[in-house]
């Protein structure tokens, strides 16, 4: 009776440590999943204040140097306009 008693009491243990590493695996999986979601609304939030910046005219700080965004228009433009000016050289230089 006392072997039976004694292996029942090491079975209760051994659950119960499952059941420990299970919660603590879950916790850490919890943690994960905070972390996770803490560290897309950090890149939302930038995302959100790059273009409100830009929506407003002013230059974005990084690194101690000021970045002027362009959007994709203005962007355009400026390429369209090189090729113009390249294409006008061009000629030019054949004349």
């Amino acid at each position: 009776m006392d072997k039976t008693l004694l292996e029942l009491l090491k079975e209760a243990k051994e659950k119960e440590e499952k059941k420990m590493n299970r919660s603590q695996e879950q916790n850490t999986e919890d943690r994960q999943q905070i972390f996770n979601v803490g560290f897309q609304a950090g890149i939302q939030y930038m995302m959100d204040k790059i273009e409100r910046q830009y929506q407003l005219g002013k230059p974005i700080l990084a690194n101690d140097h000021l970045y002027w965004l362009k959007g994709e228009i203005e962007n355009l433009h400026d390429i369209m306009d090189d090729i113009e000016a390249e294409y006008n050289a061009e000629i030019r230089k054949d004349e």
